[in-house]
């Protein structure tokens, strides 16, 4: 007995427990606050506790920076039987607390409220066929009524008029023939906007050509969009010459980057290229030129001129570095004067009084091939007779700064071709020197020179 009076009496202590425990969560419920905002800029404020609508709780609505901002909801509301308040629509922007109490619990939350966007109105495509969209609180408008006119009265559009907008709030305008600026307003619900809106005329079919020196490239668009698929002709233009001619002319059709490549041309022409694609055409004149390749031929032939004329002096008496850096100065390409001599030309290295002085040109006073000079008082050139060993050194010292004068001249032309020229003479000055100074080791003067015992 004892023992079953202890058992009974431990169970109704573990009732008595459980049902103290129940009371209390059921005291300490648990209550929220939320808040629902909808695209017309109105709120909704719902109260639950344990996930069950609270009725009659009160509800406290406040602008959080009270002092910049303001909010004609603010207040304090009681919730009906689904746990709601409703609150109406800021007329800007603004941040409030709401806060929710039942019985002895509060629950509170932050929200921003933004102002409807209301009636608005767009225009897109502009440089094209523009599209009006009208659309209240963010939902497009069917059934809106749309406007447009000129803003200047003496400009023409042919979409001026009144629409209406389809259901997804739209209305297609006529693309401009030229620029205009217009005026459109929309009026839905005793509500209206305006915007005013520059239409420009769209590009239309065109026709670019690109590398008129080499491989010509016609680029064909329309609406500034490659077009595919494009005729092009290509025929010689009217005033091209009856004996013009070009690999070219014919007819292309344009990849699918809206080009064709053409021919280059082997002469200069003048040609006209027309591009027809949708019922539309578009025509130009392009001048098709053969690039530039006459300036290294130019350069070449030059040098091969120099070298000929090097040779021509071969063999001769005296220097020849003064005579190649005349001929190089004289018939440089672009500025040779007419006077300018040539391998075998009149001017080769002694055609006039200038050059008499320049090396390889007999002296005035040097003797003929019979020894005899021109005249009585003309005597042996300075290198002959006795004493002929210091002659000969400043007949070589003259010969050596003329040479180094020659040089001087051809370093300014900037030539390389110059400069080989110049080690050419040198090289021909140097054989010259040392046939001189065997010619005096052999035996004094030469036979044609004057002086003690001479004629």
């Amino acid at each position: 007995m004892d023992m079953s009076k202890r058992t009974t009496a431990i169970l109704l202590i573990a009732v008595v427990a459980l049902g103290a425990m129940t009371g209390v969560a059921a005291a300490d419920g648990h209550l929220e606050v939320a808040v629902d905002t909808d695209a017309d800029g109105t709120a909704t404020v719902e109260v639950t506790e344990n996930d069950t609508a609270v009725e009659n709780a009160t509800v406290v609505v406040s602008v959080v920076d009270a002092e910049n901002e303001s909010y004609a909801g603010a207040g304090e509301y009681e919730t009906d039987a689904n746990g709601t308040v409703d609150l109406e629509a800021p007329e800007e922007d603004v941040t409030v607390e709401v806060t929710a109490a039942a019985g002895n619990d509060t629950a509170a939350t932050t929200v921003d409220l933004e102002a409807p966007d209301g009636l608005e109105l767009d225009v897109a495509d502009t440089d094209g066929e523009p599209v009006v969209t009208v659309t209240n609180d963010d939902t497009a408008v069917e059934n809106a009524s749309v406007n447009v006119t000129t803003a200047d009265e003496n400009a023409s559009y042919a979409g001026t008029g009144d629409y209406e907008t389809d259901e997804n709030g739209t209305v297609d305008l006529p693309a401009a023939e030229e620029d205009v600026t217009v005026n459109v307003t929309a009026e839905y619900e005793n509500e209206s906007v305006s915007e005013t809106v520059d239409i420009e005329a769209p590009d239309g079919l065109e026709l670019d050509v690109e590398n008129t020196d080499g491989e010509p490239v016609v680029t064909v668009t329309n609406d500034d969009d490659p077009a595919e698929n494009a005729s092009i002709t290509v025929e010689l233009a009217d005033d091209a010459g009856e004996n013009a001619s070009y690999a070219g002319t014919g007819e292309y059709e344009t990849d699918a980057n809206g080009t064709v490549t053409l021919p280059a041309a082997e002469e200069d022409v003048t040609v006209e290229i027309t591009a027809e694609y949708e019922n539309e055409s578009v025509s130009t004149t392009a001048d098709l030129t053969v690039g530039d390749e006459g300036d290294e031929a130019d350069e070449q032939a030059f040098g091969q001129l120099v070298q000929e004329f090097i040779e021509s002096l071969e063999d001769r008496d005296g220097g020849i570095g003064s005579a190649v850096s005349d001929f190089v100065t004289e018939n440089n390409p672009g500025n040779a004067p007419d006077h300018a001599g040539g391998p075998g030309g009149p001017d080769d290295g002694n055609a006039s009084d200038e050059n008499d002085s320049a090396p390889g040109n007999a002296p005035d006073h040097a003797g003929g091939p019979d020894g005899e000079n021109d005249s009585d008082e003309r005597g042996p050139p300075a290198h002959a007779g006795p004493g002929g060993d210091d002659a000969e050194d400043d007949d070589a010292e003259e010969d050596d700064a003329e040479d180094d004068d020659a040089e001087d001249d051809d370093a300014e032309e900037d030539d390389a071709e110059d400069d080989d020229a110049e080690d050419d003479a040198d090289e021909e000055d140097d054989e010259d020197d040392e046939e001189d100074e065997d010619d005096d080791d052999d035996g004094g003067p030469p036979d044609h020179a004057g002086g003690p015992g001479g004629n």
